[in-house]
Protein backbone atom coordinates (compact mmCIF):
# COMPACT_ATOMS: atom_id res chain seq x y z
CA UNK A 1 0.00 0.00 0.00
CA UNK A 2 1.14 3.56 -0.69
CA UNK A 3 1.93 6.02 2.01
CA UNK A 4 0.03 9.31 1.33
CA UNK A 5 2.59 11.25 3.37
CA UNK A 6 5.35 10.36 0.89
CA UNK A 7 4.69 12.10 -2.47
CA UNK A 8 7.10 9.89 -4.40
CA UNK A 9 4.94 6.84 -3.56
CA UNK A 10 1.55 8.52 -4.20
CA UNK A 11 0.53 8.34 -7.90
CA UNK A 12 -2.19 10.97 -7.32
CA UNK A 13 0.09 13.60 -5.83
CA UNK A 14 0.96 16.56 -8.08
CA UNK A 15 4.49 16.54 -9.48
CA UNK A 16 7.08 18.72 -7.77
CA UNK A 17 7.51 22.27 -9.02
CA UNK A 18 9.46 22.60 -12.26
CA UNK A 19 8.78 19.03 -13.43
CA UNK A 20 6.28 18.82 -16.32
CA UNK A 21 3.16 16.77 -15.60
CA UNK A 22 3.40 14.90 -18.91
CA UNK A 23 6.77 14.43 -20.52
CA UNK A 24 6.93 15.73 -24.11
CA UNK A 25 6.62 13.14 -26.85
CA UNK A 26 9.74 12.65 -28.92
CA UNK A 27 9.61 13.80 -32.55
CA UNK A 28 9.40 10.93 -35.06
CA UNK A 29 12.74 10.16 -36.68
CA UNK A 30 12.95 10.43 -40.43
CA UNK A 31 9.36 11.58 -40.97
CA UNK A 32 9.02 14.83 -42.89
CA UNK A 33 7.31 17.62 -41.04
CA UNK A 34 3.98 18.73 -42.49
CA UNK A 35 4.05 22.09 -44.24
CA UNK A 36 2.59 25.03 -42.42
CA UNK A 37 -1.10 25.58 -43.14
CA UNK A 38 -1.64 27.98 -45.99
CA UNK A 39 -5.23 29.15 -46.48
CA UNK A 40 -6.43 28.96 -50.09
CA UNK A 41 -6.10 32.15 -52.11
CA UNK A 42 -9.20 34.32 -51.95
CA UNK A 43 -11.24 33.86 -55.11
CA UNK A 44 -14.61 35.39 -55.87
CA UNK A 45 -17.45 32.87 -55.53
CA UNK A 46 -18.74 31.43 -58.79
CA UNK A 47 -22.53 31.79 -59.00
CA UNK A 48 -24.77 31.30 -62.00
CA UNK A 49 -26.02 34.53 -63.56
CA UNK A 50 -29.24 35.53 -61.85
CA UNK A 51 -32.09 37.28 -63.56
CA UNK A 52 -33.54 40.36 -61.89
CA UNK A 53 -37.00 39.89 -60.34
CA UNK A 54 -39.87 40.31 -62.75
CA UNK A 55 -41.86 42.33 -60.21
CA UNK A 56 -40.90 43.97 -56.90
CA UNK A 57 -40.62 41.60 -53.98
CA UNK A 58 -40.10 38.40 -55.98
CA UNK A 59 -37.21 36.90 -54.04
CA UNK A 60 -38.00 33.41 -55.28
CA UNK A 61 -40.74 31.81 -57.40
CA UNK A 62 -44.03 31.77 -55.57
CA UNK A 63 -43.03 34.51 -53.14
CA UNK A 64 -45.79 36.88 -52.11
CA UNK A 65 -45.58 40.38 -53.46
CA UNK A 66 -44.27 42.94 -51.04
CA UNK A 67 -46.00 45.87 -52.73
CA UNK A 68 -49.68 45.50 -52.00
CA UNK A 69 -50.64 43.70 -48.79
CA UNK A 70 -54.16 42.36 -48.47
CA UNK A 71 -55.89 42.71 -45.13
CA UNK A 72 -57.90 40.02 -43.38
CA UNK A 73 -61.41 39.61 -44.83
CA UNK A 74 -63.10 40.78 -41.62
CA UNK A 75 -60.92 43.88 -41.45
CA UNK A 76 -61.44 44.57 -45.15
CA UNK A 77 -65.23 44.63 -44.89
CA UNK A 78 -66.53 45.29 -41.38
CA UNK A 79 -70.09 45.61 -42.75
CA UNK A 80 -70.03 41.86 -43.43
CA UNK A 81 -69.07 41.06 -39.84
CA UNK A 82 -71.65 43.44 -38.41
CA UNK A 83 -74.37 42.03 -40.68
CA UNK A 84 -73.65 38.47 -39.57
CA UNK A 85 -73.61 39.49 -35.90
CA UNK A 86 -76.92 41.33 -36.35
CA UNK A 87 -78.59 38.33 -37.97
CA UNK A 88 -77.34 35.84 -35.37
CA UNK A 89 -78.16 38.08 -32.41
CA UNK A 90 -81.63 38.77 -33.85
CA UNK A 91 -82.31 35.04 -34.24
CA UNK A 92 -81.04 34.31 -30.73
CA UNK A 93 -83.27 37.03 -29.30
CA UNK A 94 -86.38 35.02 -30.20
CA UNK A 95 -85.38 32.12 -27.95
CA UNK A 96 -82.75 33.30 -25.48
CA UNK A 97 -82.06 36.61 -23.72
CA UNK A 98 -84.57 38.58 -25.80
CA UNK A 99 -83.76 42.06 -24.49
CA UNK A 100 -79.97 41.80 -24.66
CA UNK A 101 -79.75 39.88 -27.94
CA UNK A 102 -82.51 42.01 -29.49
CA UNK A 103 -80.71 45.25 -28.66
CA UNK A 104 -77.43 43.82 -30.01
CA UNK A 105 -79.18 42.66 -33.20
CA UNK A 106 -80.83 46.04 -33.77
CA UNK A 107 -77.70 48.04 -32.94
CA UNK A 108 -75.30 46.04 -35.08
CA UNK A 109 -77.86 45.91 -37.91
CA UNK A 110 -78.11 49.70 -38.00
CA UNK A 111 -74.31 49.98 -37.83
CA UNK A 112 -73.92 47.48 -40.69
CA UNK A 113 -76.39 49.40 -42.88
CA UNK A 114 -74.50 52.64 -42.25
CA UNK A 115 -71.14 51.02 -43.06
CA UNK A 116 -72.54 49.40 -46.20
CA UNK A 117 -73.99 52.73 -47.38
CA UNK A 118 -70.64 54.41 -46.75
CA UNK A 119 -68.90 51.68 -48.75
CA UNK A 120 -71.41 52.15 -51.58
CA UNK A 121 -70.82 55.91 -51.63
CA UNK A 122 -67.02 55.51 -51.75
CA UNK A 123 -67.21 52.66 -54.27
CA UNK A 124 -65.39 50.14 -52.08
CA UNK A 125 -66.87 46.69 -51.58
CA UNK A 126 -70.64 47.19 -51.51
CA UNK A 127 -72.75 44.05 -51.28
CA UNK A 128 -76.53 44.07 -51.07
CA UNK A 129 -76.58 40.73 -49.22
CA UNK A 130 -74.97 42.40 -46.21
CA UNK A 131 -77.72 45.01 -46.16
CA UNK A 132 -80.30 42.22 -46.32
CA UNK A 133 -78.69 40.37 -43.42
CA UNK A 134 -78.56 43.60 -41.40
CA UNK A 135 -82.25 44.27 -42.04
CA UNK A 136 -83.06 40.68 -41.09
CA UNK A 137 -81.12 41.12 -37.83
CA UNK A 138 -83.03 44.30 -37.03
CA UNK A 139 -86.39 42.63 -37.74
CA UNK A 140 -85.56 39.47 -35.76
CA UNK A 141 -84.19 41.51 -32.83
CA UNK A 142 -87.34 43.63 -32.72
CA UNK A 143 -89.49 40.50 -33.05
CA UNK A 144 -87.69 38.86 -30.12
CA UNK A 145 -88.26 41.90 -27.90
CA UNK A 146 -91.93 42.21 -28.95
CA UNK A 147 -92.59 38.50 -28.35
CA UNK A 148 -91.04 38.77 -24.89
CA UNK A 149 -93.24 41.77 -24.05
CA UNK A 150 -96.37 40.00 -25.35
CA UNK A 151 -95.62 36.84 -23.38
CA UNK A 152 -94.95 38.86 -20.20
CA UNK A 153 -98.31 40.66 -20.55
CA UNK A 154 -100.23 37.52 -21.57
CA UNK A 155 -98.89 35.38 -18.72
CA UNK A 156 -99.76 37.82 -15.90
Amino acid sequence: MTDPSRPEDNPYAPPPAGVPAVPPAPAPQGAPLPPAYQPPAAQPPQYPAAQPPQYPGAAYPGAPESGQQSAAPAAKNPAKTSSIIALVAGAVSIFLLPYIAGIVGIGTGVTAIRMNNAAKNTGAGFNGAYTGMAIGGIVLGALGIILKLVLDIALR
